[in-house]
């Protein structure tokens, strides 16, 4: 039986909720860098997470990017993308030989069931493998797309059942290399690449399913040589973003692409005229957002129409936004990992500290979360379970007498993954992030 956790709680007032116009992002000085462009960071709650880079290294932090523990170190693989359905499970994609020099691993999908201690190649694929993977996008705990790679051939793997098995489907017909994947849910998708395996040919290029990969239709193709679509992001069910990498010789103007329809259409926004390549690109909400660059990060404000410098990052190539309803936190991968964090709460008055702190247990929890806290007198109180997205999954709300109060969240249909769970006495909030497993296997 796990220990009681008591969390740490000081109690305010949520009077107002505050956009700032300044977005401070930190250099996390203890994150992993292998003097080049790192590839992916992946992060479950805003302490725990996983980054990983090409010399072969996957690393975690569980305190929010303040601290690195390398989980594996494996000399010619190059590790491009991953991603965690939960605390212990997770997937990590090698790019495949005879694309970047050194790299020797023809193995294109690694797993892991115990948080990063170990991991083993995926050896469960139907159809052909894969000669590399670029992107890994979890739908859920049991919906996961792999897709790849860069440079061709293009390949979009799937499985419906957590990982124990996977479908490969060859999407040369469509599209000629693939370097993104984003579905919004279990069948409804984007790949994101190039029409020509060769940069030099290639234009930019996007192409939808809506029936988990069975069938693609066209909704992007640019109009320029030597560029291809690189990162993606949707900030909302509408609007998306993707950067779109030029190699153009000697022509400074660069764009991005947006689509304000659901991705069924996408239009050019101009970006910068100075020559440096768009990578990594996040967004918090439909109009602020960033764009990782060759020197820096750049910022907007505006959905894209207008750009600022940020001064902060090089080589920037994914930048993963995390909401609660406290703050938001974004993290952003390149020769260094940096972190943005805002607070989503204006403390306008304090109102004190609470006396007896309140117990969540068992944390991590599989089909059960319960809470215990304690009321001095009789009160209105809420609580609210929020996925790191900002969504309520949960909620209960009562009026209660005083003394002891316990109350039990039914948690057996959740998905794993970090929650927050937000307790409300006659207005004043108390919250912390809590880790759910999943049903109990």
């Amino acid at each position: 039986m796990m220990k009681h956790l008591p969390l740490s709680i000081t109690l305010f007032l949520a009077c107002t909720v505050v956009l700032q116009a300044q977005y401070a992002w930190q250099l996390l000085s203890q994150s992993p860098q292998n003097g080049q462009k790192q590839d992916d960071i992946f992060m479950l709650s805003p302490q725990l997470g996983y980054a990983v880079n090409g010399s072969g290294r996957i690393f975690r932090t569980t305190d929010g990017g303040l601290s690195f523990t390398k989980l594996l170190d494996q000399p010619g693989t190059y590790f491009r993308c991953i991603g965690f359905t939960d605390s212990l499970h997770g997937f990590a994609g090698n790019i495949g030989t005879n694309y970047f020099p050194g790299v020797t691993d023809q193995t294109p999908l690694y797993e892991t069931k115990d948080g990063g201690a170990s991991w083993a190649a995926v050896t469960t694929i139907d159809g052909p493998v894969p000669v590399g993977l670029c992107a890994i996008n979890i739908v859920n705990q049991q919906i996961i797309y792999a897709a790849g790679r860069v440079g061709g051939p293009a390949f979009l793997l799937k499985t419906s059942n957590g990982g124990a098995s996977w479908q490969s489907t060859d999407l040369g017909a469509y599209i000629s290399m693939v370097t993104d994947v984003w579905f919004p849910s279990a069948d409804t998708g984007f790949v994101f690449g190039g029409t020509d395996p060769n940069v030099q040919f290639s234009k930019a290029k996007i192409i939808q399913t809506t029936d988990g990969g069975q069938n693609w239709k066209v909704v992007y193709e640019g109009t320029r040589t030597f560029e291809l679509c690189w990162k993606a992001h949707f900030p909302s069910a509408q609007t998306g973003y993707v950067t779109l990498l030029s190699y153009v010789p000697n022509l400074p103007a660069r764009f991005i692409a947006k689509t304000v329809d659901g991705g069924q259409t996408w239009a050019d926004l101009p970006f910068t005229n100075n020559g440096n390549k768009a990578f990594g690109i996040g967004f918090l909400d439909d109009n602020i957002g960033w764009v990782g660059c060759d020197n820096s990060l750049y910022e907007t404000q505006d959905g894209g129409q207008n750009w600022t410098v940020k001064n902060v990052g090089q080589y920037i190539n994914k930048i993963r936004v995390l909401k609660t309803p406290e703050k938001n936190v974004v993290f952003g991968i390149g020769t260094r990992i940096w972190r943005m964090v805002q607070s989503l709460v204006s403390i306008d008055e304090k109102v004190g500290t609470s006396e007896q702190p309140i117990k969540v247990y068992p944390n991590p929890a599989f089909d059960s979360l319960s809470v215990e806290y304690t009321l001095e007198k009789k009160a209105k109180v809420g609580l609210q379970l929020f996925d790191t997205n900002g969504i309520l999954a949960l909620q209960h709300t009562a009026e209660q007498e005083s003394g002891l109060q316990t109350q039990q969240f039914n948690t057996h249909d959740l998905p794993a993954g970090a929650y927050v769970l937000v307790l409300l006495v006659n207005g004043i909030r108390q919250a912390e992030t809590v880790v759910l497993l999943g049903a109990k296997p």
